[in-house]
């Protein structure tokens, strides 16, 4: 299987995200319901949001290793963030927060993302509210197989 993502250049920078993926020869896909930064030993959802994409971006890694893919096979992934957005997501301070957190991640888990700016599809939205009060960011993501 291979799979091309194609970087997303802006007035000549790389952004840390691709237009979009294709993968070929994939088996097949894993559509990961959304996942959040909770504790799987104990459910408890921690408050800030470091914490919250940390936990949130684990899950992820075990979701897709026990559907039997990885990390590396991201071919997108859609981040919900819970707040009020009237300069935009980028704008609010939970974004750049959470957005070192998952560079630290793929750092540690998966550095094809970081190399020559490699990193899968991504959509990021603002939205008013997740499933539970307390949970800061949602994650849903599809991967190929191989």
């Amino acid at each position: 299987m291979e799979i091309y993502r194609t970087p997303m250049i802006v007035a000549g920078k790389p952004r840390g995200y691709a237009k979009g993926t294709r993968a070929v020869g994939a088996k097949g896909f894993v559509w990961l319901s959304g996942v959040v930064g909770f504790d799987p030993d104990t459910g408890e959802i921690p408050e800030g949001i470091r914490e919250q994409t940390k936990l949130t971006m684990e899950n992820i890694k075990s979701r897709l290793e026990e559907y039997g893919t990885s990390l590396k096979n991201i071919v997108h992934l859609r981040q919900y963030f819970k707040g009020e957005f009237p300069n935009g997501v980028f704008n609010d301070p939970k974004y750049p927060e959470s957005a070192a957190v998952i560079e630290e991640f793929w750092k540690e888990n998966c550095p094809e993302f970081l190399k020559e700016n490699n990193p899968p599809a991504i959509t990021i939205l603002g939205v008013a509210a997740l499933a539970r009060p307390q949970i800061l960011l949602e994650i849903d993501v599809v991967a190929a197989v191989e």
